[in-house]
Order: C-alpha cells, then structure tokens, then sequence
C-alpha cells in the first residue's frame, strides 16, 4: 500500500459522519401537567414556530389539545429533519420525570421541543430554531444541553380564546374557542378571575415569570470504546503492512 493509498484511506476515516447518541430526561417542575413532548433535531430550515408569527396547525393542536399527530407527520414529511419522536403517551404530571434516547448528527443539530402547559385554553413549553436555536453539536462535537422552563419562558399559542371556562378547556372535556392571534409569551400565567378560575380551583395551576415550569436535559452519551478507537485500529493496520512490505 502506497503514502497515497494511506492517508485517503485514513482521511476517509476521520471523516465519516456518524450518528451521536443522546439521552433526553424531561422533569415536571410543576405546577402544570404537561402533554408527551414532542422534540426533532434539524437543520434550520424545520422551524416549529415562530414568536409573533401565527401558531402552525400541529402546534395548535399540542397547545390546545396536547396531540402532536400534526406535528409528527410535519417532521416526518420534512427533508429537514433527521430525528424526532414523542417522550411519554400520557400527561406528565408535577413531579414525574420520563427519559429516553434518540440519536442525531451534526448535519441535524438544531434541537427543537413542544408540549401543551396542560390545564390552559392554548398554552405550551417550547424551543424552536427561531425562539432560541439551540444546537446538538459545536464545531461537529456533540454538546449535552441544560434547560430550564420558567414561567417566563412558556407560550402562548394564540390560537384560542383565554377563556379559561370548562366549557372551552380541553382538559375538562371542552372546545377551545379559535381566534386568530400570535405566539406570544405566556410568562404571568393563568388571569385571576377570569372564566372559572375560583369555581376549578385553576390558582393551584397557576404560575408566575419565576416559576419554575419544567427541567429538560439532553445528555450526550459517550461513545463506546471500540468504536471511539476504530479510526486508530485502521492506523495501526496500515503501519503494519508498511512494516510487512
């Protein structure tokens, strides 16, 4: 094998993209149930929503009825997206914790996620490529992400009335009332007073800027020894039929 022959080979191998493994953990800090998240990695061009902009059909639909069916088959559809999935097929409630693990590469990195604040008329936690763009990898390395939803940082989809009656919460069986709004913060919660706040106890639910509403990790999980070391293994393959011709 020939000094040519070698080092393609050996920049072959330094350069072939591989998928990182993650594990995501997703805590509810209360005091809201929250519906399964939905989460993707993309690249910028899948942008689940936009602040100021009208909410998507797949995010009304978590934000008013916590279904991400929408926005799965978004994902699903897009040549943008190389992973996405939903954590949970349950609501989450204050205090539970769910995990699991997905995988991604750095052509996909913006890291994206949704759920439906459970008890409003069209609230939701969410990160988006406009909101925040968060990112899976820098400079092609894989980082763990450490997010922290306060009060401050929920959304209001701006899709449905803040009516906050029964008759209009999904959660007690009702039909939110659309509207043609904007995605706006949702940071002092729930309006005393309004609809059947007293009469469902809604206070309970209720949240201000500083409330601390979910922890979200992504962790990025090492790789396994003997794949870590491959590229070396074809290093010293090489050397050693350098030394055999």
């Amino acid at each position: 094998m020939n000094r040519i022959t070698m080092l393609a080979l050996v920049a072959a191998v330094a350069g072939v993209a591989h998928a990182e493994d993650f594990k995501i953990t997703i805590t509810d800090a209360g005091p809201q149930p929250l519906s399964p998240l939905f989460f993707s990695a993309s690249t910028s061009a899948f942008d689940i929503f936009q602040p100021g902009g009208s909410a998507s059909q797949g995010i009304t639909n978590i934000s008013e009825f916590g279904n991400a069916t929408v926005e799965l088959g978004y994902a699903s559809a897009s040549s943008a997206v190389g992973t996405y999935g939903l954590l949970g097929g349950s609501p989450l409630l204050p205090g539970g914790t769910r995990t699991t693990t997905f995988s991604a590469d750095s052509a996909h990195s913006y890291f994206s996620f949704a759920a439906m604040l459970g008890i409003t008329n069209d609230g939701f936690i969410g990160s988006s490529v406009s909101s925040d763009g968060l990112q899976l990898f820098h400079n092609g390395h894989a980082q763990s992400l450490d997010i922290v939803v306060w009060g401050a940082n929920t959304w209001d989809a701006g899709a449905a009335l803040d009516a906050q009656t029964a008759a209009t919460l999904a959660h007690y069986g009702g039909t939110p009332i659309a509207i043609n709004g904007s995605i706006h913060s949702y940071a002092n919660g729930l309006t005393p007073g309004v609809g059947d706040y007293d009469s469902l106890g809604l206070a309970q639910y209720n949240w201000n800027a500083g409330t601390e509403i979910a922890h979200i990790k992504v962790q990025a999980v090492p790789e396994p020894a003997p794949i870590a070391a491959m590229g070396l293994g074809v290093v010293a393959l090489i050397r050693r039929r350098r030394k055999t011709n």
